[in-house]
């Protein structure tokens, strides 16, 4: 391992982030500080984790991997997922908030029955865990490429990290490390895309230098070059995965109010699309060969940023933070989203459910930790384009959004017209779907995106089903 100024910077923002997540500790007195910061999250706090949850690995390394080979297309996957908040902060939030639930599929059960909530629940589970282990790669690639340690080492390193800081305060420490994330994000991001616009010439020499490393130059300038298809696989995705999210709505669950919970999600949007535009760029700016020497797609943006060619060793140390800081500020959360779950959904309602606060407090971390080591060995053995596998998650949580969003709005003269067998029927297909689709893909080349898999079939079983049982009844 080399000694480096960003590895100094990078090792000094990892004890920051560790006193932070311990500090935290003490205001985790009960189940509902650890789960969801006792309620008490204003608009500046409960915005920084929506848009810390979302600006994560994907957004980030995930985008520039693609852009280095596909140019700007896939800054689609950020403008998506605002689109969605956007959206969200205008139906749903609100809807979400004042049920005082703690878990997306506990609010499925208040449009449904407990059976409903079970079946929502091990979806999301599936879910969120393949989010997690996702996630743990991209920071084990950053690590890698910032110490020169092998991957498998960075994933270690990263993993305990997060694992550690979450179990100290839970959502407190998430809520206090993510508003450190998110400045140092966007401070670190836009100071090295104008630079790398300056340096390159603007989208005019960014082009031109393609074009003389042997790019195809018009897939590079296309909004659809990573193809139409996958697009709107991306924004249908994007809009459906922010109505069950539990990773970003669980802010939502922690706002003070409702106001706080409608006005934090419109506020995440107007954060998380620029994102998207910056790290396409840059990756694109890697794929030009002119300053750095990019072994694989995946080191794209941390072999950019490690390179003395193209910013100081001091500035790329703190470039490289804020990309670790949009990583961290998606893990912890993702991870904690695993832990509710178990603690809310399975141990509380299904194993022990006259459990007192202290005893829920303490599942609550046990399971926080497991998840957080679980994760690791998951992220050093099951590989894949970091886009294409989180989009599993995306596409489960496409078919869950489905039977919310049909619970809550397809009503008729008062009645809700979906009913508990469709909603967990559309949730199994959904999710049975999402997965054939990728098993399909790597088995026979099947080229149908899992997102329109999970959102077809979970929309005609919840449409069929329902309409059977009405009819029968």
């Amino acid at each position: 391992m080399t000694i480096s100024l960003q590895f100094i910077i990078i090792l000094a923002y990892f004890v920051i982030l560790l006193i932070v997540g311990l500090f935290a500790q003490k205001l985790a007195r009960s189940e509902a500080d650890f789960l969801i910061a006792g309620r008490n999250l204003g608009l500046v706090l409960c915005s920084v984790v929506v848009v810390g949850e979302w600006l994560g690995g994907m957004s980030t390394i995930g985008v520039s991997e693609r852009a280095y080979a596909s140019g700007f297309s896939p800054a689609w996957y950020n403008i998506s997922t605002a689109l969605g908040m956007l959206i969200f902060g205008l139906t749903l939030a609100v809807v979400y908030r004042k049920h005082h639930v703690y878990t997306v599929a506990e609010m499925i059960e208040k449009l449904y029955n407990r059976n409903t909530r079970i079946v929502a629940a091990v979806s999301f589970l599936i879910a969120y865990i393949i989010l997690a282990y996702v996630q743990v790669q991209t920071v084990g690639s950053v690590m890698a490429s910032t110490l020169h340690i092998p991957l498998n080492a960075g994933i270690i390193v990263g993993g305990l990290l997060v694992t550690i800081y979450i179990t100290a305060g839970g959502f407190w420490s998430i809520t206090f490390t993510n508003l450190i994330h998110v400045t140092l994000l966007y401070t670190s991001l836009i100071t090295v895309f104008i630079i790398a616009l300056v340096k390159i010439g603007g989208y005019g020499g960014l082009f031109r230098a393609l074009e003389e490393a042997g790019r195809d130059i018009q897939v590079y300038k296309s909004p659809f070059g990573i193809g139409v298809s996958r697009v709107f696989a991306w924004i249908i995705g994007g809009i459906f995965g922010a109505f069950a999210a539990q990773a970003s709505i669980q802010p939502v669950f922690a706002a003070k109010d409702l106001k706080t919970a409608r006005n934090a999600s419109l506020l995440s949007a107007l954060f998380i699309a620029p994102v998207g535009i910056m790290t396409a760029t840059l990756g694109m700016v890697a794929a030009t060969g002119r300053f750095a020497n990019v072994p694989n797609p995946k080191q794209a943006l941390p072999s950019l940023l490690m390179s003395s060619n193209f910013i100081p060793p001091w500035l790329g140390g703190i470039a490289l933070a804020g990309i670790l800081a949009a990583i961290l500020s998606t893990i912890a959360p993702v991870m904690f989203a695993v832990s509710t779950i178990l603690t809310k959904d399975i141990y509380h309602l299904l194993v022990h459910k006259e459990a007192t606060d202290s005893q829920l407090l303490r599942k609550s971390r046990i399971f926080t930790l497991v998840v957080g080591l679980v994760s690791i060995p998951l992220a050093i053995y099951l590989r894949g384009f970091i886009l294409d596998t989180a989009y599993i998650s995306y596409a489960i949580r496409t078919a869950a959004a489905v039977i919310v969003v049909g619970g809550v709005y397809w009503v008729v003269r008062g009645k809700r017209i979906p009913t508990p067998k469709a909603a967990s029927w559309a949730l199994l297909g959904g999710t049975f779907f999402s997965l054939l689709f990728v098993i399909l893909k790597y088995a026979v080349g099947f080229k149908v995106d899992k997102v329109y898999g999970a959102l077809f079939s979970s929309l005609v079983l919840l449409i069929i089903i329902s309409l059977i049982d009405r009819r029968k009844s």
